[in-house]
């Protein structure tokens, strides 16, 4: 084939092409969710962003050449069936309602998706009433199309406005001031922990209950007032640990959909409406086109057209019947999970195993390149995923109930468990206590390494290292060093992502070498280096801790190694701000907003929470002086 004939076919077959992608597309972007909300699926995440970016961009390039065709040929008949796509192309510029953002700054945009489907509607308005010439069943079928395209269209903008900041939290303030006006007492913050105290002391698991609550307006960093936590808490304390953490998972996967799908905009009643009547407009369309007369079009553009508007009409029913198949017994399941449901996987990283890799390249690294290649493939390829979200939560929920039994007793002590980052599992063990003293993304890293030094120790025994706590302690310590390098907003404002690769640089630095390099044998390296006294960097001090810890036996270290990344994550997730939990959510989730959420719905507080609800300077100074750390001796 010349070039001239393939420039020929081009331009007889461009517009075909265009809006049978922007088709495609949209049944990618539908099929998108399970992908999104899945961490394992990471890599594959790239091809939704640029579906959700092409989405766009195809369609509006289709109405862009449909401009140019009629301008360029007004006369041609057997071409008008084009003019019957530009409608469709709406519909595709509506985009899909599982995913209407696909990360949560586009929620701001909705003012530029409102200017877009102003200016796109008009031209292709301009482009039907110019150059429409076809028979009255067409043109009913064009105006029942372009009456759905305008109106999935304009469910964009609105969606992203719903779901966008200022929205979420002037929706979420109603709804919290209209909550506390109907509890009517307003607790003050001592009030508030006698209350929640007793919720705890008293309370009986009850195996059948269930426990139901929105809680999208945490992830816009607001607060809830101390009388809606005293009326929620007991709900939640009475549930079983699997059935609590059932509630998390839902939690979650509703603020995913409320915050990056249409499930915002679909729940009011003009949603609903939409919803339900816009899929018919598409059938009635069809069965239209179908019926008409279609002498002296030209056969591929009919062909297009059967496709266009049958496909298209298929994707309009799925929703509708996906969303009533929750009715249904047999379907409900399934259908929960993959639209409302959350993944249960905790993301794993390791400082030893990257050090390895350094030393000992996997092919991947070895063709990359540029020294920053490499580093960005070591960084970021090998994220692992274990299944044991449940049964950390489970210890993380077993900690706070001990909190509120042991520890707290009054608005002080309450105040300071919330500062706990391992103070309470050493005040046992005094020698150890220096760890903690520094700044926390440094004790993250020290207590990193040395959990992995005392698990490689050759006087750790086999099955110390094959026991529950010390498998629980791995998995949380290689999560908090997940968090210091790929997300170290969320472990801590402030935390310096950089240790991570100081302290690689000094033990492969300080590393031989060996042909054989494993994880076991990199840590003996390091168990065998020479300890200066004076030595101030990480690893030196994280070897100084790893020989504390092997003075005791193997069930005491593992359990003090494990209580203290509990207390570690908790800590965490007190910190962190709603925003980025919700951010995270986008980007497949983050297992320490499970904690967060668990942290809150125990009555503890979170960040929104400490900085709103904080009591009068005069009461804290009174509460901190006249009740001393009593607790610490508990």
């Amino acid at each position: 084939m010349s070039l001239s004939s393939a420039l020929l076919w081009w331009e007889e077959w461009q517009l075909r092409i265009l809006v049978l992608s922007s088709l495609f597309i949209q049944y990618v972007l539908f099929f998108s969710l399970w992908l999104r909300k899945n961490p394992n699926q990471r890599r594959l995440r790239v091809l939704v962003w640029v579906a959700y970016i092409a989405g766009d961009a195809v369609a509006i390039y289709a109405l862009a050449t449909l401009f140019n065709r009629r301008k360029q040929t007004p006369d041609e008949e057997s071409s008008a069936l084009e003019v019957l796509w530009a409608p469709v192309l709406f519909i595709h510029l509506g985009g899909q309602p599982w995913i209407s953002a696909y990360s949560l700054e586009d929620n701001e945009l909705w003012k530029r998706h409102t200017i877009t489907v102003v200016s796109q509607v008009t031209v292709a308005l301009y482009i039907f009433c110019k150059w429409w010439s076809g028979e009255k069943m067409l043109l009913a079928a064009a105006i029942l199309l372009f009456l759905l395209g305008i109106l999935q269209f304009a469910q964009k903008p609105w969606a992203l406005r719903t779901a966008s900041f200022n929205s979420m939290q002037t929706s979420s303030t109603v709804s919290l001031l209209s909550t506390e006006q109907i509890e009517g007492h307003i607790y003050s913050l001592e009030e508030y922990v006698q209350a929640a105290k007793k919720c705890v002391l008293e309370a009986k698991v009850e195996h059948w209950r269930q426990y139901e609550t929105k809680s999208t307006y945490m992830f816009v960093d607001l607060f809830a007032p101390y009388s809606s936590r005293v009326a929620q808490l007991p709900s939640f304390v009475k549930v079983e640990d699997m059935r609590a953490y059932n509630a998390l998972q839902d939690c979650l996967g509703h603020a995913f959909l409320i915050l990056y799908s249409r499930l915002g905009s679909v729940e009011t009643i003009l949603g609903n409406v939409s919803m339900l009547s816009l899929p018919f407009l598409a059938l009635a369309s069809m069965v239209l086109f179908v019926t008409s007369h279609k002498d002296g079009y030209n056969e591929k553009d009919i062909r297009v057209t059967y496709i266009l508007l049958c496909v298209t009409s298929m994707l309009e029913f799925m929703f509708p019947c996906m969303t009533f198949g929750l009715l249904i017994p047999c379907f409900k399941s399934f259908i929960f999970k993959y639209t409302h449901g959350w993944h249960d996987m905790v993301s794993q990283y390791n400082l030893i195993t990257f050090c390895v890799r350094k030393k000992k390249p996997t092919f991947l690294m070895k063709v990359a390149i540029f020294s920053f290649l490499k580093d960005f493939i070591n960084q970021h390829w090998f994220i692992q995923h274990v299944h044991s979200s449940f049964t950390i939560t489970e210890v993380a929920r077993q900690h706070v109930e001990d909190g509120w039994r042991k520890y707290i007793h009054d608005a002080a002590s309450y105040k300071r468990f919330s500062e706990l980052r391992g103070q309470w599992t050493l005040r046992r063990h005094h020698q150890l206590g220096w760890s903690l003293k520094m700044p926390y993304d440094e004790s993250v890293l020290i207590w990193h390494v040395s959990t992995d030094l005392c698990f490689y120790h050759p006087n750790t025994s086999p099955q110390g290292r094959q026991g529950e706590a010390t498998q629980r302690s791995r998995e949380i310590a290689n999560y908090m060093i997940y968090l210091l390098l790929i997300c170290p907003e969320m472990l801590m404002p402030g935390t310096r992502s950089d240790l991570f690769t100081l302290a690689s640089d000094i033990i492969v630095e300080n590393s031989k070498g060996l042909l054989d390099m494993t994880e076991e044998n990199l840590a003996r390296e390091v168990l065998n280096r020479p300890m200066l006294p004076s030595a101030a960097d990480m690893v030196s001090q994280a070897l100084k801790l790893s020989k504390a810890l092997m003075e005791l036996g193997d069930e005491e270290r593992w359990t003090v190694i494990h209580d203290v990344w509990v207390e570690m994550l908790c800590y965490s997730a007190s910190r962190c701000r709603g925003y980025l939990h919700a951010k995270s959510l986008g980007e497949g989730g983050e297992f320490l907003s499970v904690i967060w959420l668990l942290w809150s719905f125990m009555g503890m507080e979170t960040l929104a929470d400490r900085n709103q609800m904080s009591e009068p300077q005069e009461e804290n100074e009174e509460a901190w002086t006249s009740h001393p750390r009593r607790a610490l001796s508990t």
